[in-house]
């Protein structure tokens, strides 16, 4: 016989169904030794009978690789079989499929909506060039200005330190950014009115060191940032869309922003909404030196003790952090030394050793809404798993029940040859084919959610600076979610259904009861928890009246006001607002509750000496006589700022009752002195008057040590040549007796006869501001009610269904019972009984692991112990009610079963 003959005979016997591959493998290479001694016999060479060997191995390897190819085809095509399998099974039960779908949908679209949420708001990176590149000088913790000394790490810096540390090049590159947004209002050519928008300061190498591009015109440039520079600005896509139509002609023209004619040179990246994540971002981005020009005669950027500037930087591939920390931290302390001049005193030496900078990572940009929302986000997450988890076990529960009854159907597979594995498989492939469609109806819900979390979370607004559609990261976390979900309900039935015998008891459905309702418990506390939290937080005394007082920002220095014209301003406005019909009262302030509230000072009160650790700082506001009495402040002692408090008179302030428990130890202060700051005239300040404590920033924090002082009264330790910025007013107060908002149009009016170019910038109840305040609370208290509903839904439904079927198939025991004399009340004790039972076990589960979710969630909570045992009992008493009325319908069914029909049962 012909060697290659003999060889493909070896070949045919080796391949066949179900040969591992590594013994053909094996077999192959010894038949290929085989042939090539076969050749040579034959007399051929050594190198053509090698030469044939392998073209036949070659042969054989595709051969190999057929048979490889027809097993991978054998399990596509058993997969595509049990998908066809699974889809016709499932539409055989049409009420089935669709609770089933609809339930995970509304756990997969809750989950997903939130993830997307926390994708956006806590994970994204900026959209700029190498965002994990980028580093920010300090945790910017605190904004607006700082004068002096920061503690610790310095976390604001000024004008004339960003340019000491930029020009040391320790970065690739350092840009400044303003870190406060300003309000500032536009006039656009071709119109007669003027509306407000946000707009930020940065340096002109803004753009350029983050990284990010133009959809039309340029960034700014150096020159831009020259003090003898024409002012410029680059706008916002969003402002480019919806207030100039997106005209390309734009670029170039000129804008009255606070009556100076800015040029827009470009618009920015639609994807760029500048390096803090807020719901509205700022509309205009200026250079630095625009400050001048702004406001002169309060413009910062030349006064190196003034604080007011984050920094952004971009760290080189050969320069590691810790070295670039430790070089700004050096420069800073030799800039605060040559600040301070040659006669500094030891303590301000010591005082310098103990400041540096700490460089954070600046690849998510600066993170007040992520440090805001974060703890929110991730509780609801939480929350809302645990109501997938119910809503899987619910499912679980169904297709045991329903695995039960086609008993019948897997037997003769069985007996007709099928394996378990078989079966085990197309279980889960109906499982799978369950989550994946209610996942994809979850993403279509989600979708909608997120502008539901939006409404909630951010207050309502319109805008947010990341997509809310669902990208590749959210709809991976949606498959993935979906895959665990189909594992979590669809092992347990799947193994359950294999099994000879099924149990008539359902032990395990009954533990997945448990399961559920010890779950639902721990929902339902915690919503009960965070809505008693946020009543608290709501009804707590704050310290004046929210329901009749209007708040109208403003701001004179942008209409040209400088200080020494501030005084017959004031006394015009407050006669012609206290005069309109309506109004009670209206003062004035620098600051108002709960609107980027109050500026921080170190205090040296006479015959104080701080403890060690000890703050030795107060919240200071500026207010005009009549500020309390409008606000509805009580005074407590002494008396409030009047009329006799003007510039020349003497330096004085009223305090709250925090403050003099702070720094009096709850002593008589009348009479007091203090003063601002370490070098301060000492006891420059007579305290003539004490009020009630008021909560102006937070509404969880307690009240801080607060002092107010008068208007007009500057501060004697500030230069003559600059005056007080703080005596610019940028809130008026109007108490009215009813609803405020009805006198906002006369106030508005008003206001414009008294100057039409007096930029009236919001308008605003002080309910209204209050109430936004509590926005993350409000939406955190509604979506964990939301979410302590569905699951109790979810609980009553799947423990009806169990106690439904669980009637089904004891119908013939119950028929029995009735025929022997059971009473139909007795039946409905016995299911009521039964169904009471997993409850109750469920209630011993969930009241301990209810205990551990409140202290896990006792950061957000306000006035509420976490060991307060009223929300898990009043969960358990709501629970066991709830479910007792699910259970009654299948209970009453069960008690009007015929005995008759019951024995014909099978």
């Amino acid at each position: 016989m012909h060697p290659l003959r003999r060889f493909l005979l070896r070949l045919r016997n080796a391949i066949r169904p179900g040969r591992a591959e590594p013994d053909l493998a094996r077999e192959l290479a010894s038949h290929l030794g085989l042939l090539e001694d076969e050749y040579r016999r034959r007399g051929m060479s050594a190198d053509d009978a090698r030469a044939a060997a392998r073209r036949a191995f070659g042969s054989a390897m595709h051969a190999k690789d057929l048979h490889r190819d027809a097993r991978s085809f054998t399990w596509i095509d058993d997969a595509r079989r049990d998908g066809l399998y699974a889809i016709r099974a499932l539409r055989r039960t049409p009420g089935f499929t669709a609770l089933a779908v609809l339930t995970l949908a509304l756990g997969i679209g809750a989950t997903t909506a939130i993830f997307t949420l926390i994708d956006g708001v806590l994970l994204q990176s900026l959209p700029v060039r190498d965002a994990r590149g980028l580093v920010l000088l300090g945790d910017a913790r605190g904004s607006g200005t700082a004068i002096g000394l920061q503690g610790g790490s310095f976390t604001l810096f000024s004008y004339d330190l960003y340019r000491r540390l930029r020009d040391e090049r320790i970065f690739d590159g350092l840009c400044a950014v303003q870190s406060s947004k300003s309000r500032i209002s536009v006039r656009r050519p071709g119109t007669n009115g003027s509306e407000p928008v946000f707009a930020r300061l940065v340096s002109a190498n803004y753009f350029d060191v983050l990284g990010t591009r133009v959809a039309i015109g340029r960034v700014l440039g150096p020159a831009d940032d020259a003090a003898s520079a024409p002012p410029v600005a680059v706008v916002s896509f969003r402002y480019w869309s919806e207030r100039l139509n997106r005209d390309p002609s734009v670029i170039g023209s000129a804008v009255l922003l606070d009556r100076v004619p800015v040029a827009i040179v470009g618009v920015a990246a639609p994807e760029f909404y500048g390096e803090t994540l807020e719901p509205d971002p700022p509309s205009f981005w200026m250079p630095l030196a625009i400050d001048r020009l702004i406001d002169p005669s309060r413009a910062i950027i030349d006064s190196p003790e003034i604080h007011w500037l984050y920094l952004l930087g971009r760290l080189g591939p050969a320069t590691a952090a810790p070295q670039a920390q430790a070089r700004v931290t050096a420069v800073l302390q030799d800039w605060l030394r040559a600040q301070g001049g040659a006669n500094l005193s030891v303590d301000r030496q010591a005082r310098i050793a103990n400041t540096r900078i700490e460089l954070t990572p600046g690849g998510s940009g600066i993170t007040h809404t992520r440090r805001t929302y974060s703890s929110a986000l991730q509780l609801l997450l939480a929350i809302s798993s645990i109501v997938l988890l119910i809503a899987c076990a619910n499912i679980a529960n169904l297709l045991l029940a329903r695995g039960a009854a086609r008993e019948r159907e897997r037997s003769i597979r069985l007996a007709l040859g099928a394996s378990r594995g078989r079966l085990v498989r197309q279980s889960l492939t109906e499982s799978l084919t369950l989550a994946l469609v209610g996942g994809a109806l979850g993403v279509l819900g989600a979708s909608w959610g997120v502008r539901v979390l939006l409404a909630l979370v951010f207050g309502g607004t319109e805008y947010v600076p990341f997509s809310t559609s669902p990208d590749l990261r959210v709809l991976a976390f949606a498959l993935a979610l979906s895959c665990g979900a189909a594992i979590v309900f669809g092992v347990l039935p799947a193994i359950r259904g294999s099994a000879d015998v099924v149990s008539r008891r359902f032990g395990w459905a009954n533990a997945l009861i448990v399961g559920q309702v010890a779950l639902s418990l721990v929902v339902l506390a915690a919503a009960g928890a965070l809505a008693r939290s946020l009543a608290n937080l709501a009804t707590q005394p704050i310290g004046f009246d929210t329901e009749h007082v209007l708040v109208v920002d403003v701001d004179p220095a942008r209409a040209g006001y400088d200080v020494n014209r501030l005084g017959p301003l004031y006394r015009e406005v407050y006669a012609r607002l206290n005069a309109l019909p309506g109004v009670t009262r209206a003062a004035f302030s620098y600051y108002s509750p709960f609107n980027e509230c109050c500026w921080a000072f170190t205090i040296a009160a006479q015959g104080y000496t701080p403890p060690p650790e000890q703050r030795r700082s107060a919240m200071l506001n500026r207010v005009s006589p009549g500020y309390f009495e409008t606000l509805g402040t009580r005074l407590l002692r002494g008396r409030t700022l009047d009329e006799r408090d003007t510039p020349a008179s003497a330096r004085v302030a009223v305090v709250n009752a925090e403050f003099v428990q702070h720094f009096f130890s709850d002593a008589n202060p009348i009479g007091r002195r203090f003063s601002i700051g370490d070098g301060g005239v000492p006891g420059a300040l007579e305290i003539v008057g004490v009020v009630e404590n008021a909560k102006y920033d937070r509404p969880r924090d307690r009240a801080e040590p607060m002092a107010f002082l008068p208007l007009l009264q500057p501060d004697p330790d500030e230069p003559d040549t600059r005056g007080d910025e703080h005596q610019f007013i940028r809130t008026i107060e109007v108490r009215a007796p009813g609803n405020p908002a009805i006198v906002a149009g006369a106030v508005r009016q008003a206001l414009a006869s008294i100057d039409p170019n007096l930029p009236v910038l919001r308008v605003d109840t002080l309910s209204d501001q209050v109430g936004r305040a509590l926005t993350r609370e409000n939406a955190v208290a509604n979506l964990a009610a939301f979410f302590g509903a569905a699951a109790l839904v979810l609980t009553c439904v799947g423990l009806y269904g169990l106690t439904a079927w669980s009637v089904q198939r004891r119908t013939r025991e119950i028929g029995i019972r009735i025929a022997l004399g059971a009473r139909r009340g007795a039946v409905i004790g016995m299911v009521i009984r039964e169904v009471l039972e997993q409850a109750a076990i469920g209630a011993l589960v969930g009241v301990p692991a209810a205990f551990v979710a409140m202290q896990l969630i006792k950061s957000a909570l306000y006035g509420v112990s976490p060991a307060d045992p009223t929300h898990s009992a009043l969960a358990t008493i709501i629970l066991l009610g709830c479910i007792m009325a699910a259970g009654y319908a299948p209970a009453r069914r069960a008690s009007r079963i015929e005995p008759i029909e019951a024995l014909r049962h099978d």
